[in-house]
């Protein structure tokens, strides 16, 4: 299955037949572009130029709208999800924590002074934050803690993830030839 999301504010699925990727369904439910889409196995997770996001689970061959958490009209531009949370990271600098399962809010976190980039999660429950203000962030999702923060100096941070089975992760940013690897140690040193 691939989701693709549109400026219209809907959802394209297309799923793999006989070798190639052909239109199965469309969602509607957000009346604003497309920022987002996470899936974990069970449910996928859509987030809008409002700051909406909505979450969907598949019932064999349609999708039913489970949630809706309301946007604050900042832009929803990434997630990542862990266990019950779906976790949004916002063009205002904020990071919400929402529960997906009970549709709270666990959490709103002030966490970083510019647009918020892109966010990941291991298995451990650590989560990493990029923005354009140049800092990374490290999270404990578990106890909603910050763990560690430092900036990459002149760099306008767009993509970070997580290295597969480990804390290590990688950090990009914009009109870098670079990709910087971070390895687990006291200072998350390059």
């Amino acid at each position: 299955m691939v989701a693709v999301g549109a400026s219209s504010g809907r959802i394209l699925i297309f799923k793999k037949d006989s070798g190639t990727f052909a239109w199965a369904d469309t969602l509607q439910g957000h009346s604003n572009p497309i920022c987002d889409i996470q899936y974990n196995g069970k449910r996928l997770f859509t987030s809008d130029d409002n700051g909406c996001i909505l979450v969907w689970s598949r019932k064999s061959d349609s999708w039913d709208l489970l949630k809706t958490f309301e946007g604050a009209g900042s832009p929803c531009s990434t997630m990542c999800v862990y266990n019950d949370y779906v976790v949004g990271g916002y063009g205002s600098g904020h990071i919400r924590v929402f529960n997906h399962q009970d549709g709270s809010l666990v959490a709103e976190i002030t966490a970083h002074a510019r647009w918020i980039n892109a966010l990941d999660v291991n298995p451990t429950g650590l989560m990493v934050s990029v923005s354009e203000d140049t800092v990374v962030n490290l999270w404990n999702l578990k106890e909603i803690s910050l763990q560690h923060s430092f900036s990459i100096p002149n760099v306008q941070l767009c993509g970070v993830q997580f290295l597969q089975g480990s804390d290590d992760f990688a950090v990009t940013g914009y009109d870098m030839k670079d990709i910087l690897i971070f390895k687990k140690n006291p200072d998350f040193k390059k």
